[in-house]
């Protein structure tokens, strides 16, 4: 769960409920809570960008913005550490007011607040949606041997596996070097 930051809070005192008007969005702040899922996320302390503008429409304020973020975790294969580079656009529309034809099972939209709009659960939602679900650090890797455990490379990592339906031919073997 997210805990509410003031720092994605936007005051809409500028655009008096005018259809047309408009305020440009340019944040640049770090992290303080991670954003992401267990494997890959944006860290606490990484640099976060949201550039773009809150225009009036006549049923509430629609957001249009870019984001830019590092992601960092784990390749799932190999489980070297890796970096992504997040780049999404979010849209969203805050309501006045409540939609008259909500439904019972509708979920709730989005309101405007006290002339505010709290823009980060659809920031965290594109965000979570951009992320890779398994993310690996090349396609070409290979991962981990699951005999050892070693990291994989271009077929240069071997063992000498024998089918143990076959073992008892070694001790055949065995038995003519005592010979």
């Amino acid at each position: 769960m997210i805990t509410p930051n003031p720092k994605f809070i936007l005051s809409l005192s500028e655009l008096k409920r005018h259809p047309g008007e408009k305020i440009d969005v340019d944040l640049l702040f770090p992290l303080n809570e991670r954003i992401g899922i267990d494997i890959i996320g944006c860290e606490i302390g990484s640099e976060f960008s949201i550039l773009g503008r809150v225009e009036a429409v006549s049923t509430g304020a629609l957001l249009t913005v870019e984001i830019e973020a590092d992601a960092t975790g784990e390749c799932v294969r190999c489980l070297d550490p890796i970096r992504l580079e997040i780049f999404t656009t979010v849209q969203e529309l805050f309501h006045f007011e409540p939609p008259a034809d909500l439904e019972e099972d509708d979920d709730l939209p989005l309101l405007v607040s006290d002339d505010q709009i709290d823009i980060l659960a659809p920031i965290v939602d594109a965000i979570c949606l951009d992320l890779p679900l398994a993310p690996h650090c090349s396609e070409s890797c290979l991962g981990l041997c699951p005999e050892c455990g070693e990291r994989l490379t271009d077929g240069a990592h071997t063992h000498e596996a024998i089918d143990p339906r076959w073992s008892a031919l070694g001790n055949l073997l065995d038995f003519r070097k005592k010979e």
